[in-house]
Parts: structure tokens; sequence; C-alpha cells
């Protein structure tokens, strides 16, 4: 598994993505402190509280990390399994599924982590510089950073399980535009739902239910590579 994920490594270099990456986490982390002070400058009640503040931050690094997501996805997958490509991907001796299954553990895995970055330091430096100079002043309890917590994890089942939904429609034609229309309309209408209804038990227990039918769609696209001729 190591050098199916080195060699994954050699064949799509990661450094445009770490770049894309940083930029996307300074931007968030600007948008954050925006908020807080368009809040307090326009006098916005329903951003006063810190909870709503961080649900939009979140929302917002959602949507990003949905297209970034299958962008990768995107290059990873449906780009090395079109035309001339599916011939070297074929020619590895080992089992299609496997190289499959290290390609989309490496892009799910660096989207998680990228989610992480992007949400929790701008949160964590958010609540430090609130506790020291705050811009709204309003009161950072356990129970505030517990339920950004679980909002992230949400965020980030659901995230997973656009991924592999977008990638199964888009690699039935092979189309990246396809699998980037798809994307953006399921975390438009997911990151609403989520947002709309907040954080609790139900929510987090439908986001599980979405990630394993996102699971299905992957395990669907792998039974179509397996069944690939070239």
């Amino acid at each position: 598994m190591n050098e199916l994920i080195r060699l994954e490594l050699k064949r799509n270099k990661l450094t445009p993505y770490y770049i894309a990456l940083t930029i996307i986490g300074i931007v968030m982390t600007g948008f954050l402190y925006m908020i807080a002070t368009i809040t307090k400058t326009e006098n916005v009640v329903e951003f006063m509280d810190y909870k709503n503040i961080l649900k939009l931050h979140t929302g917002i690094a959602f949507l990003v990390f949905s297209v970034f997501s299958v962008v990768m996805y995107s290059k990873f997958i449906i780009e090395d399994y079109s035309r001339k490509k599916a011939l070297l991907m074929f020619s590895y001796p080992i089992s299609r599924s496997k190289v499959f299954i290290v390609k989309i553990v490496l892009v799910a895995g660096f989207i998680t982590f990228g989610f992480l970055l992007s949400t929790l330091i701008p949160n964590v430096l958010f609540f430090v510089t609130e506790s020291i100079f705050p811009i709204l002043g309003g009161n950072i309890t356990m129970a505030l950073a517990s339920s950004q917590i679980i909002n992230i994890v949400t965020f980030i089942l659901t995230l997973s399980s656009i991924g592999f939904i977008s990638l199964r429609i888009g690699f039935i034609n092979k189309s990246v535009s396809t699998t980037i229309v798809t994307a953006i309309i399921l975390s438009t209408i997911l990151g609403n739902v989520v947002m709309g209804l907040g954080v609790n038990i139900y929510v987090f227990a439908g986001s599980v239910v979405v990630f394993v039918i996102g699971l299905a769609f992957a395990y669907s696209t792998n039974k179509q590579i397996n069944r690939m001729e070239v």
C-alpha cells in the first residue's frame, strides 16, 4: 500500500494543491475576522452570536472544499482512467481495486486534512484573539467549542459523501465538468440543510447516512473500473 501511495504521489504532484490549501486557509481566516468586524460595525444582530458566525464560516469552507475535492478526484481518477492513461493504470501488476482505493484514500485524506486546517486553525486563532482583544465581546464557552467540533465533523462526513457521489456521476461519461457541477449542486443543497437545521443528533445521524450512501457510490465506481476494457 505504501508503495502505491508513493507511486501516486510521483504521478500526481501535490505541490499545487498545497499552495491552493495555503491560500484557502489564509482567505478563510481573513473571512472570519471580516464577518466579525462587519457584524460589529453594522450591528448585525444575527451574527453577534459566535455560534452563527462559526456556522457561516464552516459552511463557506464546506462549499469551497466540495469543489476542491472533485477537482482532485477528476485529476487523480477521471483523467487517469480516460483514453490512453487507462492503459498505464491497468498495466500495474496489482488489482485495480487496490489502485482505486489508494487514490480515494489520498484525495479524501488530503481534503479532510485541508478542511480541518482551514476551519480549526482560524477558529482557535479567533477564540484566542477574542479572549484578549475582543471584537464582539461575547462569551466563549466549552459548549460553543464542542458544538463547533461536532459541526466540523458533520461537514467532513458530508464533504466526503459529495466527493464520492460526484465522482460516480462524472465517471460515467468521464466528464470533469459534470463532476464539478454535481458537487456544486449537492454542496449547496446539503450545506443549506446542515446550516439551516444546526448541530443536533439528527443532523449528525443524517450525515452518517449520507456518508454510507457516498461509500456505496464509490463502490459502484470501483466496480465500473474493474469491468473496463482497453
